[in-house]
């Protein structure tokens, strides 16, 4: 990245940094009652989104537990600094109440509920971040009982595991035990980052079996690249209609309505299946794909479409030996920058990044969509601005994981 300086590493450091501290500010941890925070069922929630004008939040589910230990957990490994540790030591508590571990549920032992402790369903995509959260945080503190889950996770994706389907894509406990693979993501392009944590512990143990989901995963996602280096969501166009706008897709018009946005580091899958087989197609389909990308314009919407681009655009320049920086600077204010919250003397707002992209153009609790503080896009940005600064990776949303 020859066009970043000094000075503006450690204005991007900075700032990643003030998202890490929106983390540790505004994770739920003592209870709204004169209770010790032991109490508190909420406690180590990281937040979905956070209202800006009405001070209103909707508490975190798994996935957003899993990117809080991202950018948590990497703040840590740079750092040193206890507070995040502390943070990432919560989250890491509150996941292990969302998992299934009791061997009477042998299909889905292993699978990470998705909202609650008393939720009956676990969606894979979703449980995949908070895995890859898990093994992040055994990576920097050593915590045993985390890699233990991480990998019971990745084993439930294994014992379920289906050489047609792929990866399960939803699973259920209650009033039975159920896995299913065709609803949820699980036929989608995006649904195969569900293989990331069986990336990174494959990188931890040097274990080979959970390199078959990453692998195959992979060869799923190359079958949804269009001529032009972009990916449809689906193999098979003609067979879904386009969604509505949203946080993944849905914008334009046309058969564009079905190109990915937001495609959750879909890319981390693909450099995988690279490192791990040496096959020139998974390189060849990423450059293809960042190629693309900055041939773009950079569209306003989805809010989380540049920091998740741009976190793509660089690894695959890593790899392949390219620098594409020019690309995420020419819009890095407008389309990043300024989404961060700064100089405010709310915990809850300060340091994160706006734009709620899940309901149209405002909010469950009103207002716009840049009144909302948001999870999804204060890890993206937050990544983005680590490997700007030449100390980061972007951890789980990396194939690199915490080490380059």
């Amino acid at each position: 990245m020859s066009d970043v300086g000094e000075q503006d590493k450690r204005t991007y450091f900075d700032r990643a940094l003030k998202a890490a501290d929106w983390y540790v500010n505004s994770q739920l941890n003592q209870p709204p009652h004169p209770y010790q925070p032991i109490w508190h069922t909420d406690r180590g929630r990281f937040l979905y989104h956070y209202f800006i004008p009405g001070k209103q939040y909707t508490p975190g589910i798994n996935w957003t537990e899993g990117r809080g230990l991202f950018v948590t957990c990497e703040a840590y490994r740079i750092t040193g600094e206890q507070k995040y540790l502390d943070a990432a030591e919560l989250a890491y508590r509150y996941i292990a109440g969302l998992q299934v571990m009791d061997p009477g549920y042998p299909k889905i032992q292993g699978a990470i509920r998705e909202q609650t402790p008393q939720c009956d369903w676990c969606g894979a995509l979703d449980g995949a971040q908070a895995a890859s959260g898990l093994l992040m945080f055994e990576k920097v503190s050593g915590n045993a009982d985390a890699l233990r889950r991480g990998r019971a996770f990745c084993d439930y994706l294994l014992r379920n595991f289906d050489d047609e389907l792929g990866m399960p894509a939803v699973a259920h406990f209650w009033p039975e035990e159920k896995v299913v693979h065709s609803g949820g993501y699980g036929q989608h392009a995006i649904g195969q980052c569900t293989a990331i944590p069986c990336w990174h512990l494959y990188k931890r143990t040097g274990d080979e079996q959970y390199l078959k989901p990453v692998i195959w995963g992979a060869d799923f996602i190359l079958d949804c690249q269009r001529d032009d280096g972009a990916f449809h969501n689906v193999k098979d166009i003609t067979v879904v209609e386009p969604a509505k706008p949203n946080h993944h897709e849905g914008r334009g018009e046309g058969d564009h309505r079905y190109v990915l946005y937001n495609d959750d580091g879909m890319i981390v899958v693909v450099l995988a299946a690279h490192e791990a087989t040496g096959d020139a197609k998974y390189l060849d389909a990423a450059v293809r794909y960042a190629d693309w990308i900055v041939a773009q314009p950079v569209e306003e919407r989805p809010f989380c479409a540049f920091p998740v681009r741009a976190n793509t655009v660089l690894d695959v320049g890593v790899v392949a030996g390219k620098d594409y920086s020019g690309w995420v600077l020419d819009s890095l204010q407008r389309s990043l920058l300024d989404l961060q919250v700064l100089g405010s003397d709310d915990p809850r707002a300060e340091g994160g990044f706006r734009g709620e992209d899940e309901e149209g153009e405002g909010g469950i609790y009103g207002g716009t969509s840049l009144d909302y503080v948001t999870n999804r896009v204060t890890c993206y940005a937050a990544g983005t601005l680590f490997r700007l600064s030449g100390r980061g990776t972007g951890a789980g949303f990396s194939h690199f994981g915490l080490d380059y």
